[in-house]
Protein backbone atom coordinates (compact mmCIF):
# COMPACT_ATOMS: atom_id res chain seq x y z
CA UNK A 1 0.00 0.00 0.00
CA UNK A 2 1.22 3.25 -0.57
CA UNK A 3 1.99 5.92 1.97
CA UNK A 4 -0.86 8.23 3.23
CA UNK A 5 1.03 11.22 2.51
CA UNK A 6 1.02 10.14 -1.01
CA UNK A 7 -2.48 10.14 -1.59
CA UNK A 8 -2.88 13.20 -0.11
CA UNK A 9 -0.73 14.49 -2.20
CA UNK A 10 -2.80 13.21 -5.41
CA UNK A 11 -5.73 14.54 -3.76
CA UNK A 12 -4.34 17.45 -3.63
CA UNK A 13 -3.77 18.17 -6.63
CA UNK A 14 -5.93 15.54 -9.12
CA UNK A 15 -9.51 17.43 -6.76
CA UNK A 16 -9.03 20.98 -8.12
CA UNK A 17 -8.98 19.77 -11.63
CA UNK A 18 -11.92 17.22 -11.14
CA UNK A 19 -13.84 20.11 -10.34
CA UNK A 20 -12.37 23.09 -12.12
CA UNK A 21 -12.54 21.76 -15.70
CA UNK A 22 -16.11 20.99 -15.71
CA UNK A 23 -17.28 24.24 -14.52
CA UNK A 24 -14.61 26.26 -16.90
CA UNK A 25 -16.09 24.72 -19.69
CA UNK A 26 -19.35 25.69 -18.85
CA UNK A 27 -18.34 28.89 -18.31
CA UNK A 28 -16.31 29.29 -21.77
CA UNK A 29 -18.78 27.26 -23.91
CA UNK A 30 -22.07 28.22 -22.20
CA UNK A 31 -24.76 30.29 -23.95
CA UNK A 32 -27.29 29.19 -21.91
CA UNK A 33 -29.23 32.37 -19.36
CA UNK A 34 -27.47 32.50 -15.53
CA UNK A 35 -30.12 30.22 -14.01
CA UNK A 36 -29.48 27.76 -16.24
CA UNK A 37 -26.01 27.95 -16.03
CA UNK A 38 -26.20 27.75 -12.31
CA UNK A 39 -28.42 25.00 -12.48
CA UNK A 40 -26.14 23.03 -15.00
CA UNK A 41 -22.78 23.97 -12.68
CA UNK A 42 -24.89 22.68 -9.28
CA UNK A 43 -24.95 19.12 -11.43
CA UNK A 44 -21.30 19.27 -12.78
CA UNK A 45 -20.09 19.81 -8.98
CA UNK A 46 -22.33 17.02 -7.49
CA UNK A 47 -21.26 14.23 -10.74
CA UNK A 48 -17.76 15.66 -10.05
CA UNK A 49 -17.75 14.74 -6.51
CA UNK A 50 -19.68 11.62 -6.65
CA UNK A 51 -17.33 10.48 -9.55
CA UNK A 52 -14.17 11.22 -7.49
CA UNK A 53 -14.79 9.38 -4.59
CA UNK A 54 -15.61 5.96 -6.61
CA UNK A 55 -12.50 6.54 -8.48
CA UNK A 56 -10.43 6.79 -5.88
CA UNK A 57 -12.22 3.85 -4.29
CA UNK A 58 -11.58 2.12 -7.46
CA UNK A 59 -7.98 3.00 -7.81
CA UNK A 60 -7.31 2.16 -4.02
CA UNK A 61 -8.39 -0.98 -5.00
CA UNK A 62 -6.22 -0.98 -7.64
CA UNK A 63 -3.19 0.03 -6.14
CA UNK A 64 -3.50 -2.71 -3.43
CA UNK A 65 -3.60 -5.35 -6.07
CA UNK A 66 -0.06 -3.82 -7.51
CA UNK A 67 -1.92 -2.13 -10.82
CA UNK A 68 -0.65 1.66 -10.21
CA UNK A 69 -0.54 2.64 -14.00
CA UNK A 70 -4.23 1.25 -14.02
CA UNK A 71 -5.17 3.24 -10.97
CA UNK A 72 -3.96 6.36 -12.63
CA UNK A 73 -5.99 5.09 -16.00
CA UNK A 74 -9.08 4.87 -13.83
CA UNK A 75 -8.67 8.56 -12.10
CA UNK A 76 -7.71 9.98 -15.52
CA UNK A 77 -10.56 8.69 -17.33
CA UNK A 78 -13.00 9.48 -14.35
CA UNK A 79 -12.60 13.28 -15.00
CA UNK A 80 -14.50 13.03 -18.04
CA UNK A 81 -17.86 12.04 -15.93
CA UNK A 82 -19.01 15.20 -15.76
CA UNK A 83 -18.88 16.11 -18.82
CA UNK A 84 -20.91 13.44 -20.30
CA UNK A 85 -23.82 14.74 -17.86
CA UNK A 86 -23.07 18.15 -19.17
CA UNK A 87 -23.30 17.39 -22.80
CA UNK A 88 -26.72 14.94 -22.15
CA UNK A 89 -28.44 17.78 -20.32
CA UNK A 90 -27.58 20.29 -23.54
CA UNK A 91 -28.98 17.69 -25.70
CA UNK A 92 -31.95 17.65 -23.40
CA UNK A 93 -31.92 21.10 -23.82
CA UNK A 94 -31.48 21.89 -27.35
CA UNK A 95 -34.76 19.56 -28.17
CA UNK A 96 -36.79 21.37 -25.65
Amino acid sequence: MIDPVVWIIIIVFYAPLHFMLPVLFLFIVGDETEAVRKQLIRHALIDAALSMVVAFALAIVLVNYEQMALAMVVLILFMLVPFMRILKNRREMKHE
